[in-house]
């Protein structure tokens, strides 16, 4: 089974430079992740994109100022292509429109949190960054929308999401953290998406791992099996269970390895642990 994480890590851009980008992925490849990110470690997911799209503005929170417009990648394709000097497997993360618009202020343009364009329009900016990372020879890309799960416009999220989605080539996965299990029938039915990733660690995704329309679908899963709200290291044994749950629904070639959730509030020691661990649970579960 592959195994990845799901973006960011803990450390600091701020403090240590493109060294933070350099030990992220070193520990990464350290503890036998096959598939690394950047670590994300210039900013939090909102700022990043907030500070690269036309209408977007940034002064401690998201702002939309104005008829929102083109993405810069610039940034982003430096930070994946430093990754990448250090292995070719690397995966381009975007945040989300849906999660990007609920998590800024709508000043301007725009009439509200239910106005269809504020979503479509961040989602052609968030294409040009996700494409020029895909140029730039990310694996996979990652759409990040944790406010899927806590309520959202879905029919907008889709037109958004698939917008994204399907202007890209290599696989996309959505990773929607929290608990799914209520909108995952809607999910499953949204078009260019190779994988829905989720948590169920420490979230509460049981229903899922039984979900018949799941197994029926085309859809890979992404099986969050490390708590990323604690730093008490899980057992092996137990990371083993929850994969094997997974592998009783889904074949190995279907099911990608991953922490529920970004790592960057957990202690760097603990992640290392964690993420050690994850990938030994992955290989025994796949070994029976």
């Amino acid at each position: 089974m592959l195994t990845t994480v799901i973006g960011s890590y803990p450390l600091k851009y701020s403090e240590l430079g493109e060294d933070a980008i350099r030990m992220a992925v070193e520990d990464q490849l350290a503890a036998g992740i096959d598939l690394v990110t950047d670590g994300q470690t210039r900013y939090d997911m909102i700022e990043y994109f907030a500070r690269a799209i036309d209408g977007y503005s940034y002064d401690g929170k998201s702002v939309i100022t104005g008829r929102i417009g083109r993405g810069r990648p610039d940034e982003f394709v430096s930070d994946l292509r430093l990754a990448r000097s250090l292995t070719p497997r690397v995966k381009g993360l975007v945040t989300g429109p849906v999660t990007l618009v609920f998590s800024s202020r709508i000043k301007a343009h725009y009439s509200g949190y239910r106005d269809e364009d504020v979503y479509l329009h961040t989602a052609d900016a968030l294409l040009d960054i996700a494409r020029a990372l895909e140029a730039e020879g990310a694996e996979w890309i990652q759409i990040d929308e944790p406010y899927l799960s806590v309520g959202a416009p879905m029919a907008i999220a889709q037109k958004a999401v698939e917008h994204i989605a399907q202007g890209l080539h290599v696989p996309v996965a959505m990773h929607v953290c929290g608990t799914v299990g209520p909108i995952l029938p809607q999910l499953l039915s949204w078009q260019g998406l190779t994988m829905l990733s989720h948590g169920f660690m420490g979230d509460k995704n049981d229903d899922v791992l039984e979900s018949s329309a799941l197994k029926n679908s085309d859809k890979m899963l992404g099986l969050g099996c490390i708590d990323t709200k604690t730093s008490e290291i899980e057992s092996e044994d137990s990371v083993v269970a929850l994969l094997r749950r997974g592998l009783q629904l889904l074949p190995e070639e279907r099911i990608v390895v991953h922490p529920d959730c970004g790592l960057r509030v957990l202690p760097r020691d603990a992640v290392q642990s964690k993420l050690k661990v994850m990938v030994a649970a992955a290989r025994q579960a796949a070994s029976k």
